[in-house]
């Protein structure tokens, strides 16, 4: 089946996006940079927004676009996916919104949601593909897949947005500093279930399938999205590495994307037994509109 790359941008960068978010939320409940956190807000509403365009160019007409906009409550994959776009979207604006006026009271709540519609479209953007006629998309561990790398890609991405911020002042709270040293751990583990995810999927699909994408296999998805970001995340931890803290976490984003858009790849190319509906440009049939 051919690759449909507005999907494959559209997954990664929203399942992104929703990750730094929900980082951020993280952030705001232990305590972290308030810094970081407003620039990585904006950083997943850019691309929340560049998501969405992606989805948008693969819905080939506007009209397309605009029926699944008012077909929401069908609860179909499409429309899960999008409303979990525009909730993150809401959560990232009202959240700028409340630490600008300084508003104290419900930034924790904002920060609780943004958590959890941070993780849920990284899952939902792949769990829309399980269907009984696709024998190698009815897993559950192709969201799982998907959630992981997308957490992965997220974290390494706030952790560069945390490493161009500007050291804490010797006036801020000095338990905020020690808590924000723990973003570390927090990236390997978002690392470790986007390994976990790749692996799972690559299992169910099977070995001999998986590998006989070559490049795609062994360099997408096991030498970057596996060994690669979880080397990452292991350096980052050493004390040492704080003073290259960016070009570690650059080197963590490229291995993420590149194993997210690797396993992506090969969820398409090893699909067999199913009407090739969405090269034929259609969405509509497959939104049942």
């Amino acid at each position: 089946m051919a690759i449909q790359w507005p999907l494959v941008l559209f997954s990664l960068m929203a399942g992104a996006a929703g990750a730094v978010l929900a980082f951020s939320g993280l952030s705001s409940l232990v305590g972290g940079c308030a810094t970081t956190r407003r620039r990585a807000v904006w950083t997943a509403l850019v691309l929340l927004v560049a998501g969405g365009l992606c989805s948008v160019a693969h819905l080939a007409s506007p009209l397309n676009a605009i029926s699944a906009v008012t077909n929401l409550l069908s609860f179909s994959g499409i429309s899960i996916e999008l409303m979990l776009l525009a909730a993150n979207f809401i959560v990232g604006v009202v959240y700028l919104i409340l630490t600008r006026e300084r508003v104290n009271g419900g930034v924790q709540v904002v920060a609780v949601l943004a958590i959890v519609f941070g993780i849920a479209i990284g899952f939902f953007c792949g769990h829309g593909y399980i269907i009984d006629a696709q024998p190698t998309w009815n897993s559950e561990t192709l969201p799982f897949a998907y959630a992981g790398t997308s957490l992965a890609l997220g974290g390494f991405i706030y952790a560069l947005i945390a490493s161009m911020a500007p050291k804490p002042s010797l006036s801020e709270d000095a338990d905020q500093t020690e808590k924000a040293l723990k973003l570390p751990w927090a990236v390997l583990v978002a690392s470790a279930l986007g390994a976990t995810g790749i692996a799972a999927y690559l299992l169910f699909l099977g070995l001999d399938a998986a590998s006989a994408q070559g490049a795609l296999f062994w360099g997408g998805a096991v030498a970057c999205g596996i060994v690669g970001t979880l080397a990452c995340a292991v350096i980052n931890l050493v004390p040492a590495a704080a003073k290259g803290a960016m070009p570690i976490a650059i080197a963590g984003i490229v291995c993420a994307a590149a194993g997210g858009i690797a396993v992506r790849m090969l969820m398409w190319v090893c699909a067999s037994g199913y009407i090739d509906l969405f090269s034929l440009g259609i969405p509509s049939v497959i939104m049942n509109l």
